[in-house]
């Protein structure tokens, strides 16, 4: 028993040092991979939602003008299919409307459209081998003439419940979509603008982009506005405009904020408006203290992020503060030509 030594407190001591330091060594590696996979997550999370924003957008500017009249007879409208506000500071910013039956995506029936096929009797309409593209009894409808671009309206009723039809219709007429309850415009409006509540993984100075869609209200209500991408910096819309005097369908203006296209009466828009671009200066991810932002075209302002392209002209610089620097940013570029405005 004399021959057989126990650890002394010395050495107690000096293994627990070293198996500390080891410890902070692996903790110190772990908590870093933590936090690189935390940022990665979220970058990603930030691109889904802004890829999903992408096609929102893309597809509502592409359906501008679907379904619109070019007489709307004696109702006191005179609807525009593509509208913007311009931003006049740093602290005001574009906004965009866009107008037309099938911009709807909370309707599946606005997304449909038939024409009387035979006046019988009995009235029918043209139905499609794909049963989810047929208006469904019930449904909230316009009827145009395809020629003329007219309203088909029955006094002062524009608005009727499939199949009803206006007694001045006949074959041929189309018929659109709108919606399966009440409806009170013959067409949608959709509307982007920023506002709302900053969350708290947004960087500070960031709104949302919010998306307000409305059957009833032009502009729609600021009650149905919801957003489509957080933390969004700056929102910028510009026009490509065929503005000369040979209309020649050749972009040779690029009109930001929409000051130029917004002297253009609906029919005239349709002929010259050739192509909408949206810039959104978004943030990716969340805030990063080991990040600094630099902008690696312009050493001289490495602060600033362009939201537009500076070679057409478009968009503006943003600056942004020292604190917003340490976030990750993107330019999320829209860049559609409205196929209904020919």
């Amino acid at each position: 028993m004399k021959n057989i030594r126990g650890v002394t407190l010395t050495e107690l001591l000096v293994a627990l040092a070293i198996f500390s330091v080891v410890l902070a060594g692996v903790f110190a590696v772990y908590t870093t991979q933590i936090r690189h996979a935390t940022r990665e997550f979220m970058t990603a999370e930030s691109e889904m939602e802004l890829e999903i924003a992408k096609t929102i957008i893309e597809r509502d500017i592409m359906m501008a003008g679907y379904g619109l009249a070019d007489d709307y007879g004696s109702l006191a409208i005179n609807p525009v299919p593509v509208t913007a506000t311009e931003a006049t500071s740093s602290g005001i910013f574009d906004s965009l409307s866009l107008r037309g039956t099938a911009i709807g995506i909370l309707s599946r029936s606005a997304l449909c459209w038939s024409y009387i096929n035979s006046m019988g009797p009995p009235v029918t309409f043209r139905t499609w081998n794909d049963s989810r593209e047929n208006i469904s009894k019930g449904d909230k409808v316009i009827y145009m003439e395809p020629n003329t671009r007219e309203l088909v309206m029955e006094g002062a009723t524009a608005i009727y419940s499939y199949p009803d039809i206006p007694s001045s219709a006949g074959r041929g007429v189309l018929v659109y979509g709108l919606h399966s309850e009440d409806a009170k415009l013959p067409y949608y409006t959709v509307e982007y603008l920023l506002g709302g509540t900053r969350l708290s993984s947004c960087a500070p100075g960031t709104l949302n982009l919010l998306r307000a869609e409305s059957r009833n209200d032009d502009p729609p209500d600021p009650a149905n506005r919801k957003p489509i991408i957080p933390c969004v910096r700056d929102f910028q819309v510009v026009f490509g405009l065929d503005a000369g005097q040979n209309m020649d369908g050749v972009i040779d203006t690029w009109d930001n904020g929409g000051g130029i296209a917004s002297a253009f009466d609906r029919n005239a828009l349709k002929k010259r408006l050739k192509q909408v671009r949206v810039y959104v200066l978004a943030q990716s991810g969340n805030l990063d203290p080991d990040y600094l932002y630099e902008n690696p075209e312009s050493p001289e302002k490495p602060d600033t992020v362009r939201v537009g392209e500076k070679i057409l002209g478009t968009g503006r610089d943003i600056t942004l503060t020292r604190e917003q620097r340490r976030y990750h940013w993107k330019v999320l570029v829209v860049s559609i030509t409205p196929r209904n405005l020919r």
